[in-house]
């Protein structure tokens, strides 16, 4: 649910979007902002793009992209761009889609805010609008290149989500995923949030999670805040 483009679902016309959101680890928290526009093309086609800027610190010690870091690392920056397609060829009431992404090496490798590789992934979701609930579900896979000396690997992820209405304009949300480590040297990352969804108009909707980690590798805390206008 939190990430919207591993959906079965594609946007009516167009996704506008703007997050903020904190994960707090043991050795250090990220806190990113990002903006994310998707447009739907033809009947059953949609492309978008993700920006956003980091701000991270780590102590020395830490593992980062399956590395312990000799010195401390922090700053704010630029976060890699992730540009992503899918295409739907199921439909309602069981919707299922399939689709790739990209990520570009822009981000700082020296404030650790990047691994410095290009990264891919795939993937293949469904969505199902049942009476009384949505649930959602993805299946996928990534891969990178080699970063700071360490292994680069296929990763591979799930996820599943759930919607429920509980007024016309609240809905309760809740969702948990798994990943393999992308890094050889990294743990498995597994995590749990819930969260609300308030739409005050039929085009905007606002969302507020918390979450934590399930597993060594994943945040100890989690929490997102986002606005969407949709058209």
């Amino acid at each position: 649910i939190g990430n919207f483009v591993e959906d079965g679902g594609i946007v009516q016309k167009g996704w506008l979007e703007v997050s903020a959101s904190y994960a707090g680890f043991d050795a250090g928290r990220d806190l990113q902002g990002a903006a994310t526009v998707a447009f739907r093309f033809g009947r059953d086609a949609e492309a978008g793009l993700s920006v956003g800027l980091l701000d991270r610190s780590r102590d020395a010690g830490a593992v980062l992209f399956g590395s312990p870091l000799a010195e401390p690392v922090g700053g704010t920056g630029l976060s890699d761009p992730i540009g992503y397609a899918k295409y739907r060829f199921v439909r309602s009431p069981i919707e299922m889609a399939v689709g790739a992404s990209a990520s570009l090496p822009v981000a700082s490798e020296d404030g650790g805010r990047g691994p410095g590789v290009t990264q891919y992934g795939a993937f293949v979701a469904w969505r199902a609008n049942l009476p009384r609930a949505t649930l959602v579900w993805s299946l996928g896979t990534s891969d990178r290149e080699d970063a700071h000396g360490a292994r680069g690997l296929d990763a591979p992820h799930a996820g599943i989500g759930v919607l429920v209405p509980l007024s016309l304009i609240w809905t309760f949300l809740a969702e948990s995923r798994y990943e393999r480590p992308r890094f050889e040297g990294e743990g498995r990352d597994a995590r749990l949030m819930a969260g609300l969804d308030w739409r005050p108009t039929t085009n905007l909707l606002l969302r507020g999670e918390i979450g934590a980690g399930l597993t060594a590798a994943a945040p100890n805390r989690m929490a997102t805040l986002s606005a969407a206008f949709h058209f």
